[in-house]
């Protein structure tokens, strides 16, 4: 499957359901994802991370995190504790699909960071696994589709864990809603926890202020690019199955006081606007929340 017929399809559904330091900051805006006439330059990312034109550390990069894996020990009989075995990934980040990273990076358990700073964890939120490939330039050319990729850092992440969440970014098709979140997947219990969770974070439609509504689409089985392809990166899970997350553009915007470049998304997260914290604190909150409740084995009726 190209990338191509997979940015085509996404719309379509939309109109149907109404620690490795960042190199430098150059990546850009990232606003629309590869263009929808336009297949992958790369195979895999084998074939990219062998290519002479686009170099690692100058084009591209990859960060990626694994934790120590604790004993897991419950004798409470009044609660069970989670399993916490959930990776985050972002396989387009950076300036490819911009905001990814960031939200990647805080649905882990992290602060976003910047040049030679290695993220730090987060008080009061678990830290999980992520793998995030990132451009450092808005670049559609490094596009890897997520049924193509092959990094072996990412393949180790989602791997080494039960479940997988990633995040993606996409354009609508114009006359669609503006701010939109896809959910897909093989994981049809963490996408329910996912769209219940978006919900309780007050991402629906018909509100008083129509500027904050986000239209939230379970993509259906039927579906034959709904994210549930067994090779998905993040489908390789132990599990074999995970939940994916496609965000529009205008809804990764509201979350930056400045969406621009990557210094100016890192500094501005969700702490502008009552708006930019609303969409920010939103988001990551319902999927640290929907995760969460997966962990414990839960299902949103």
């Amino acid at each position: 499957m190209n990338h191509t017929s997979r940015r085509t399809l996404l719309t379509s559904m939309a109109v149907a359901a109404a620690g490795l330091p960042l190199i430098n900051d150059l990546a850009g805006n990232g606003s629309t994802a590869a263009a929808a006439t336009t297949a992958d330059n790369f195979p895999s990312n084998t074939a990219l991370y062998s290519s002479t034109t686009y170099q690692e550390g100058v084009h591209w990069m990859r960060r990626f995190r694994t934790h120590p894996r604790a004993e897991l020990f419950d004798n409470v009989s009044a609660a069970s504790d989670p399993v916490r075995s959930t990776a985050i990934i972002a396989p387009h980040g950076g300036g490819i699909e911009a905001g990814t990273s960031e939200l990647c990076l805080a649905v882990a358990g992290y602060t976003p960071a910047g040049a030679g700073t290695a993220p730090v964890a987060l008080t009061g939120v678990p830290q999980r696994d992520y793998w995030m490939f990132e451009g450092l330039a808005s670049s559609s050319a490094l596009h890897v589709t997520s049924t193509h990729c092959d990094d072996p850092a990412a393949l180790a992440v989602c791997g080494a864990n039960l479940y997988a969440v990633s995040l993606h970014g996409f354009t609508p098709q114009a006359g669609t809603p503006a701010k939109q979140i896809l959910i897909g997947g093989r994981d049809t219990r963490l996408m329910r926890n996912l769209a219940a969770a978006f919900a309780g974070h007050g991402f629906t439609t018909g509100n008083s202020d129509a500027a904050r509504d986000v239209t939230v689409l379970l993509a259906g089985v039927d579906s034959p690019l709904n994210g549930d392809d067994p090779e998905n990166i993040v489908n390789r899970t132990r599990t074999g199955a995970g939940a994916q997350l496609e965000l529009s553009t205008e809804l990764r915007k509201a979350m930056f006081g400045d969406f621009t470049s990557a210094s100016g998304r890192r500094t501005t997260a969700g702490v502008g606007s009552a708006d930019e914290a609303h969409f920010w604190n939103g988001f990551v909150g319902a999927v640290r929340e929907a995760v969460h409740q997966h962990e414990l084995g839960r299902a949103a009726q």
